[in-house]
């Protein structure tokens, strides 16, 4: 008799080491600039999509970069996978992000992430939602204790400096920031 995981979903966290001094003022400094986009945001500031790497934040990317490579490895993916698209987020008090899937037009994304800039606690937590609508009805009010085979949420509390990769058809959103200063994070997509 064996035991096997089945059709499993991943999320990979590390912490890194970047200047977020200098990356905090560029994504002020952004903000300034372009008013941003409601997508998934309720409340707070959501910058544009963009594609080319911008020299505040190349030493992230670098980063990433080989972070990436890992999840391919893992995933045993055979392309090369290269960053897509990028956004900025300020979430401010009482802000917070719906539901929402990383999965759209550009149906090439193989890996999301987010990488927190500035970070306090009770700013709003990433919750990640299982894909499967039935999974509570089969193990509500029966879980002892909740590990990844019975759980149905998922949350990570952001960290300074803290990068968090998952596949971009988990489902995930962001609790509301309960305190009166701006939550600043990155997200991202990779692909082919």
């Amino acid at each position: 008799m064996s035991f096997e995981n089945i059709f499993t979903d991943y999320l990979y966290t590390k912490k890194l080491n970047i200047n977020l001094k200098d990356l905090k003022n560029h994504i002020l400094q952004t903000k300034k600039t372009y008013s941003g986009n409601k997508i998934s945001n309720v409340g707070g500031w959501q910058s544009q999509n963009f594609e080319i790497i911008h020299t505040k934040t190349e030493p992230i990317f670098n980063a990433l970069d080989n972070e990436v490579k890992k999840i391919k490895k893992k995933l045993n993916y055979r392309s090369d996978l290269k960053l897509l698209s990028y956004w900025y987020n300020i979430n401010s008090r009482n802000s917070y992000n719906t539901p929402h899937r990383h999965v759209g037009p550009k149906s090439n994304q193989v890996v999301s992430g987010v990488f927190y800039v500035q970070t306090f606690p009770d700013c709003g937590k990433i919750v990640f939602r299982r894909n499967d609508p039935l999974h509570d009805l089969v193990y509500a009010k029966q879980i002892e204790k909740y590990n990844s085979y019975n759980s149905s949420i998922w949350r990570k509390i952001p960290e300074d400096n803290l990068c968090v990769l998952f596949s971009p058809s988990l489902e995930h959103f962001v609790e509301p920031n309960l305190i009166n200063k701006n939550r600043i994070s990155m997200s991202f997509n990779y692909g082919t």
